[in-house]
């Protein structure tokens, strides 16, 4: 573990970034394991850990998630007095909050949110978030996002869907100059950890998306229109004149902007 970390005593970032416990690492399993052992041991809310490289990196559904040394930010905090909200908030929430950092460093580049869980510049992704549960009153809460990969770098990983920000900018940024405002804006939009999305966070979020007015499939086999998003979180679809508040990704087959004629009259 590092006590120097991007020039500057890792207590100090710690101080600047205002929370109780940055731990830095040169290599690690993965930084959400890391947090769930932060908070067996009692570690307060937004101790956060960061990690030069991941070797057992994973996202949703225990997929494996691409963490090559140095060419991105890795990294994870703890949530306590969580148990009054849902979980199913917390990636929302810190989408948006992600959202509000990279637009600060980076400008206008054309970033969205992929219901519920992927950081997009023009449909491409650049990052994610894993939110995993503790215990009923605790989280882990992940956040990948590619910095410095080139597109061979992404080629040579067979990711030709994803991006990073060097490729949307031309710009090196240093992990701490993009770590730093996320830490800020997840603490202004989970502290405290509300109990449902205010109206200027559910139009925040439905003009961020991605997906709003794009053709869905969900796993029961109906095909509909994403149309809005609940206070809870929730994609609102439209199908066959109802309307289906979808809280799962797993339940979700794939988006398009049309499905085939063959494809709508079934």
């Amino acid at each position: 573990m590092y006590c120097i970390w991007e020039g500057k005593y890792v207590t100090d970032w710690q101080t600047e970034w205002g929370i109780p416990l940055l731990e830095a690492h040169e290599s690690l399993s993965s930084t959400n394991s890391r947090a769930r052992e932060l908070l067996q041991g009692g570690a307060p809310s937004f101790s956060a850990i960061v990690a030069e490289t991941q070797t057992q990196g994973r996202g949703r559904n225990g997929r494996y998630w691409c963490s090559p040394r140095g060419l991105g930010l890795w990294m994870s905090f703890v949530l306590r007095d969580a148990a009054h909200s849902s979980p199913s908030l917390v990636p929302i929430l810190a989408g948006l909050a992600v959202l509000d950092a990279l637009e600060s460093v980076c400008g206008n580049l054309g970033l969205g949110i992929k219901w519920p869980n992927d950081i997009e510049i023009d449909g491409r992704k650049v990052g994610g978030i894993l939110c995993e549960v503790f215990d009923k009153d605790s989280l882990m809460v992940g956040i990948g996002i590619n910095l410095k990969q080139k597109q061979d770098d992404l080629q040579s990983q067979m990711l030709d869907s994803a991006t990073s920000l060097f490729i949307a900018t031309g710009r090196v940024l240093s992990t701490a100059s993009v770590m730093g405002p996320i830490i800020k804006q997840c603490k202004n939009l989970l502290e405290p950890l509300p109990t449902m999305l205010s109206k200027d966070l559910v139009e925040k979020l439905e003009k961020k998306s991605t997906v709003m007015g794009l053709r869905v499939s969900l796993a029961n086999g109906l095909e509909g229109s994403v149309v809005g998003f609940s206070s809870m979180g929730a994609m609102i679809v439209m199908a066959e004149g109802v309307l289906h508040h979808i809280n799962s990704s797993g339940a979700v087959r794939c988006y398009a902007k049309d499905f085939s004629e063959e494809t709508k009259r079934k």
